[in-house]
């Protein structure tokens, strides 16, 4: 999984307009991983949430103390830890250093997963 991760005070004051301006360069990034097989799927998240504990939910944002949070996520296929990591580098948002991609592998539970 790779978990988009974005400046939140930032993305908080632009305009839907501006947040979105740069879909038509991301889904050309995303139509060349379905064409190599490695894209799974993908979605931007709101920047509206809560932040849930035990205590309270609080509802200013994703992440209340963080200026810096997930604001998406994509799956992909990949051998190896190292080629998701090489398949998140080639972003246009990582290379223009306007977000940043964790790389997390999604762990199977057997079991549960249906295996």
């Amino acid at each position: 999984m790779l978990i988009i991760r974005e400046d939140l005070d930032k993305l908080g004051r632009m305009t839907d307009e501006e947040r979105f301006a740069n879909i038509p360069m991301m889904l050309k990034w995303v139509d060349s991983l379905i064409e190599s097989g490695n894209y799974i799927k993908g979605e931007p998240l709101l920047i509206k949430g809560r932040y849930v504990s035990r205590e309270q939910i609080l509802s200013d944002g994703p992440f209340i103390e963080a200026r810096e949070g997930i604001s998406g996520y994509e799956i992909i296929r990949a051998e190896n830890i190292e080629q998701a990591a090489a398949i998140a580098q080639t972003c246009p948002l990582v290379q223009q250093g306007l977000a940043v991609r964790e790389v997390r592998p999604i762990a199977t539970i057997y079991g549960v997963n249906n295996e």
